[in-house]
């Protein structure tokens, strides 16, 4: 539905649920260049180099959190601009910066989740078994 190739869908699912690179560094480290990282920056880093063009491995990896987020949150599901608007304050970040301070923002990424979340919410209502 979101695009994403299952293979890629399901490694990104594993990584994060099981660890990858990220995994073995702290919560939050400080980079050479001064800037702190947490978690979620060092998996979008990592997801975004796999695929440049299409995205496909950060549109999962933000997937993944969201999906897990409506599973974890105490936000009314009902309002899922509220759970959008949460989820960026608290759980994830927009852009990432790396390779000498380069930015790159995924804010088309994930209104096209955001969306894709809102067609289909029913869908995912049931699912999470909240109707």
């Amino acid at each position: 539905m979101a695009g994403i190739p299952l293979k890629i869908a399901e490694f990104v699912n594993r990584s994060i649920d099981y660890g990858s690179d990220w995994a073995v560094k702290h919560d939050y480290e400080e980079t050479q260049e001064g800037i702190f990282e947490n978690n979620i920056h060092r998996q979008l880093v990592y997801f975004y180099t796999r695929d440049t063009e299409k995205k496909n491995f950060v549109k999962a990896c933000y997937l993944h959190h969201l999906l897990d987020y409506f599973k974890e949150t105490y936000v009314d599901l009902h309002n899922e601009n509220l759970v959008f608007q949460k989820f960026l304050e608290h759980k994830v970040i927009s852009k990432i910066s790396y390779n000498n301070k380069r930015e790159v923002s995924f804010e088309k990424e994930i209104s096209e989740l955001f969306q894709l979340i809102k067609n289909n919410k029913n869908m995912l209502y049931s699912d999470l078994e909240i109707i």
